[in-house]
């Protein structure tokens, strides 16, 4: 099948189409050698564009009057010029520059700067809980409607959604939200761009706008109120340095420069780690070595001022910008980790392992999480601590279960993990380095007199067969899901909760409570904490 053809565009539209059944769709497509279509998710219906007449006649005479999913196919054909259909998006286009260019921004640098990594600065405390508070309550609405509008469901399964029928009848508890005990200077990481300022000259900060849309600019992070002091004055050091070097600052558009990143770990134990990312394509191997000493010479006389626990760096040649695990990285000083201390237990963390960043909040999220899981010390209790990172979560419950499972896609976090667990003296912990869904035999087999899963994913959750294994291990009655985007995890609070099917076996789950935690005061983000429990099945 072809694309667009040079004067007109011959366009079929399917109709009478399932919503939400893309894979299904593209199966069907598929099978009648039509392979290009256009079809979002909410639409009942799919377009597809041809170069001739007869090709789309062709593929009318496939589709019309076809049943899929209990439908009746149709479709409507129209004939197109290309000119009319390609003007349409490029109106769309000028509206939308010109209407951003007849926009005049007052703001000081200082103020965008604010509004882009700290969008809520300007409202009080309370209002932002608030807000917050009710986006949770929205994310927990949207699992009731979504789940109450799924398509074709037998009696039986009707009936294990019959709590998604009122909003009252979910009869889950959503409690008040867990304030940040910080308010200010309560990020224990940042990445700092290093780049050139409104005036030209070299500067630590951040980007004041995204680099998209062409912005490269960089503002030095002294007014941000989320940056820890520690780390402000570290942007500050690494700004005189930059400004003192024989070497220019990475520009993302020419690709040139030495001076690239430097992202930083501050801790609460007053650990400080420092990494400094450059591009060396242009240099020697004598001036690496150079510039090795002399970042080691800095930064050790600085330690009045700032006491750098660990310094490293890593060389990234490459164009994706940020710190990145393709680079090579290098210690300089120190042994390459910070160390935290989080509810009574002390953890190790490399420079590429997830670790929250706000150590007060997160407490008072793993210590509701640990109340949730409800540990019955006579019963003989395994935690699966599945997205485990460096060990919080599994190790700060280790005493009080039989045994702790824990699988972290991120090797250099299971060796933190391990590391920890042997800091801690914790010796019934087991730990896999590998994706989730590689080990769903581990899940899926688990047998205890209980089993409990903790979830806490990356933003975007985790892939559906570690759902489907979850929901498949009959021994798991309760899971906490701990998710820091709940739009994005949709899916998997859906795939829990679901009717039971071929593809979704065991009786679902269904949320009991759930409590927003504010881990990113004056930032839009919060963790949504969800307690899922199985239903229970005559």
């Amino acid at each position: 099948m072809s694309q667009v053809g040079n004067e007109y565009i011959h366009r079929v539209k399917i109709l009478n189409l399932p919503a939400h059944e893309l894979a299904g769709v593209k199966k069907l497509f598929q099978s009648l050698e039509l392979h290009k279509f256009k079809k979002a998710p909410k639409w009942d219906y799919a377009y597809m564009n041809f170069e001739t007449e007869e090709a789309a006649k062709q593929a009318i005479s496939k589709i019309e009057g076809i049943e899929f999913k209990k439908r009746v196919l149709t479709t409507e054909y129209n004939k197109i010029s290309e000119q009319v259909f390609r003007s349409r998006f490029e109106a769309k286009k000028k509206k939308s520059v010109s209407s951003h260019i007849e926009m005049v921004d007052e703001r000081t640098p200082a103020e965008r700067l604010a509004d882009q990594v700290t969008p809520l600065y300007q409202l009080s405390y309370a209002e932002q809980i608030a807000k917050k508070h009710k986006l949770g309550a929205r994310h927990l609405n949207t699992l009731r409607k979504k789940l109450n509008s799924l398509p074709d469901l037998n009696e039986a399964a009707k009936q294990q959604l019959a709590w998604t029928q009122t909003l009252e009848g979910m009869e889950c508890e959503f409690l008040p939200p867990i304030k940040s005990p910080i308010l200010q200077g309560y990020r224990t990481k940042c990445e700092f761009t290093i780049g050139k300022d409104l005036e030209g000259q070299n500067t630590v900060g951040f980007l004041l706008g995204l680099y998209r849309d062409g912005i490269t600019t960089v503002l030095e992070p002294s007014a941000c109120l989320h940056v820890s002091e520690t780390g402000k004055k570290v942007a500050k050091a690494m700004e005189r340095y930059v400004r003192e070097s024989d070497y220019e600052v990475y520009d993302r558009t020419t690709k040139q420069g030495v001076w690239r990143s430097i992202m930083t770990k501050t801790q609460r134990t007053g650990d400080v780690m420092i990494l400094i990312q450059i591009k060396t394509s242009d240099l020697t191997e004598d001036q690496v070595k150079e510039e090795k000493q002399n970042l080691i010479h800095y930064w050790n006389a600085l330690k009045n001022e700032i006491n750098t626990t660990t310094l490293m760096l890593q060389v990234w040649n490459g164009d994706s910008n940020g710190i990145t695990d393709k680079g090579q990285t290098e210690v300089l000083t120190g042994d390459g980790y910070v160390y935290e201390e989080l509810l009574g237990s002390k953890f190790r963390i490399s420079s590429s392992a997830f670790f929250q960043v706000n150590t007060p909040a997160t407490e008072l999220m793993y210590a509701k999480c640990v109340e949730w899981c409800n540990i019955n010390e006579n019963k003989k209790t395994t935690l699966l601590d599945l997205c485990c990172g460096t060990g919080t979560i599994g190790i700060t419950m280790a005493k009080s279960v039989e045994r702790v499972i824990g699988i972290e896609m991120i090797p250099e976090a299971i060796i933190d993990a391990k590391a920890n667990a042997e800091i801690n003296n914790i010796t019934n912990v087991q730990y896999y380095a590998s994706k989730v869904e590689e080990k769903i035999d581990i899940v899926a087999n688990e047998r205890n007199e209980e089993v409990v899963a903790v979830l806490d994913p990356p933003r975007n959750g985790v892939h559906s067969s570690v759902i489907r294994a979850v929901r498949e291990s009959s021994q798991i009655q309760k899971v906490i899901f701990i998710s820091c985007d709940a739009k994005q995890a949709m899916q998997n609070f859906i795939g829990l909760c679901r009717p039971s099917s071929n593809r979704f076996k065991g009786a679902p789950f269904k949320p009991s409570r759930a409590v927003t935690i504010d881990l990113f005061p004056h930032t839009d983000h919060s963790e949504l904490m969800i307690e899922f429990v199985r239903i229970k099945t005559e």
